[in-house]
């Protein structure tokens, strides 16, 4: 049981918190629409922002993150 508890103390301090949205994703899932839409706005919240007024137009992987940080989920820096 002691085993147990230490690894899985382990893997949430290795993978991040339960909910989070790793950044690596949304640049994949939503660069191009980034470039498409946001293009000169800025990084974190004015592309945050534009993205959620664009939602409509955006490519479905892109719009779920979107979704996704709308309802509270952070983004994980590095997951």
């Amino acid at each position: 049981m002691g085993r147990l508890l230490l690894l899985l103390s382990l893997a949430s301090l290795c993978c991040g918190p339960a909910g989070a949205v790793g950044l690596r994703q949304i640049i994949s899932d939503c660069g191009a629409d980034g470039k498409a839409y946001c293009e000169g706005v800025g990084y974190g919240a004015p592309m945050q922002s534009c993205l959620t007024r664009n939602k409509k137009e955006l490519a479905p992987p892109c719009r779920a993150i979107i979704e996704r940080l709308e309802k509270g989920e952070e983004v994980e820096i590095f997951g």
